[in-house]
């Protein structure tokens, strides 16, 4: 198989491995932390399976642009890849507390108070992630540029990564441009990309 191919198969599967466990998300899991908590102990199976799909796609996606990284030959590629790696290890890291101190919160008569502040740096490691991921986004763009692939792909991640992150960072890290999904959109595209090129 091509290595086109088995890259563009590995950015879609990275999406599409991400949207199996986001499309059972709850509004409720990300209510007040009583009602949060409540929520996850209620519905620990559905939490767990979303979080445990979103961790591999967190292996997965990175895997494909490094992928596309030696594919590419290009200094861009490899940039885009080392700083979308970057944030995926802080979103890795901000899952595992998910399934384990989160859950272990949940399941507590009363709130522990440990759990507010551990709550805020998992919070602050995903702002990381979804940050990164938009700057790799419009590098990786660039490096599409750079390597005569062609313009509409380019620039739209050029676009989306700038406009994105503007997004993000002008919405105090919520609103439309927060949800984790999105972190996977332009490496998806590029591996549909990818596959027709094979």
């Amino acid at each position: 198989m091509h290595a086109s191919t088995v890259t563009g198969l590995v950015l879609v599967a990275g999406f599409l491995i991400f949207t199996t466990g986001a499309v059972f998300w709850r509004l409720t899991f990300e209510g007040p932390p009583d009602q949060a908590l409540a929520a996850v102990h209620a519905e620990r199976r559905r939490h767990t399976w979303i979080h445990v799909w979103m961790l591999v796609a967190m292996i997965v996606t990175p895997a494909g642009l490094a992928g596309y990284a030696m594919l590419a030959t290009s200094p861009l590629a490899a940039m885009a890849a080392v700083t979308y790696n970057v944030g995926a290890v802080a979103w890795i890291t901000a899952l595992t507390f998910r399934l384990t101190v989160l859950r272990w919160a949940a399941a507590q008569p009363a709130i522990p108070a440990v759990f507010a502040p551990l709550s805020a740096w998992a919070t602050a490691l995903y702002t990381v992630h979804m940050a990164t991921a938009y700057a790799a986004f419009a590098v990786l763009g660039a490096a599409v540029l750079a390597a005569d692939g062609p313009s509409w792909l380019g620039w739209l991640g050029v676009g989306l990564g700038l406009g994105c992150l503007a997004g993000f960072v002008g919405t105090r890290f919520a609103g439309p441009f927060n949800p984790p999904i999105l972190a996977h959109t332009y490496p998806g595209v590029l591996g549909v990309w990818l596959l027709t090129q094979a």
